[in-house]
């Protein structure tokens, strides 16, 4: 039975990553961040679970990232998509509207992030078990732009700024293409809880506390950008 647990954890994260999926493209943000919320939580339970109950699997590292792929590249990939929309075509209206072929490609090159993730993730699954990760994680890529996008369509800005589409665009091709370059990535996995080989997790942890507290759910690109820096600054150090 206990064997089960950690799948049944992967499910739930599915299950919340769709739900979130659907409210962000029914312009819903308040409701997809708790069920966004919802689909981080699991995703780290049921790798913690698998690992105390000792009830890892083939099976469940194949079901964690067809979840993920649903929670961290389709719903990152609607979000950006939703803010685009709102940049182009401001106001109600249908999906794409009366919006011209240019804006339309753009709106079309939103696949490259779940195509991207999709990718990741498969080769996640042929890496051996390692102390990092290899590339930005697909949760890390969705927590930026859920800041994002959740202070956009509160705000029609982002840190009170208004953004034009090729900004958004762009951050959006970089930071997909972060999920494959073959870059060493901070896991934050504990095989002990020193401090010094644990300082950048640590640093890391108490870093993106302050960030939050004085800048809540827009401050999430901040935290991934010091993850990516601090991940930057270790291989330099090592």
């Amino acid at each position: 039975m206990k064997k089960n647990i950690p799948n049944l954890l992967t499910i739930l994260n599915l299950v919340s990553g769709s739900l979130a999926l659907y409210l962000v493209l029914n312009g819903q943000p308040a409701a997809a961040l708790w069920f966004f919320t919802a689909s981080v939580f699991f995703d780290f339970a049921d790798g913690m679970a698998a690992r105390l109950l000792k009830a890892t699997s083939a099976i469940g590292k194949q079901l964690d990232s067809l979840a993920d792929l649903v929670s961290f590249g389709l719903v990152p990939a609607a979000m950006i998509f939703m803010v685009l929309r709102q940049i182009i075509a401001p106001g109600p209206g249908s999906m794409t509207g009366d919006m011209s072929t240019a804006h339309k490609v753009i709106l079309l090159t939103v696949l490259i992030v779940p195509a991207f993730a999709a990718l990741r993730l498969a080769r996640f699954n042929t890496f051996p078990s390692m102390d990092h990760f290899i590339g930005l994680p697909t949760p890390a890529f969705a927590l930026f732009w859920t800041g994002i996008y959740y202070d956009y369509s509160m705000h029609q800005a982002f840190f009170g700024q208004s953004v034009n589409v090729w900004f958004i665009w762009g951050v959006m091709v970089l930071m997909s293409l972060m999920m494959l370059v073959p870059l060493p990535m901070l896991a934050l996995k504990f095989s002990n809880y020193k401090l010094f080989p644990n300082f950048s997790k640590y640093l890391l942890l108490v870093v993106s506390v302050v960030i939050l507290i004085f800048t809540g759910i827009p401050g999430l690109p901040l935290v991934i950008l010091t993850y990516i820096l601090l991940s930057l600054v270790r291989i330099l150090l090592t």
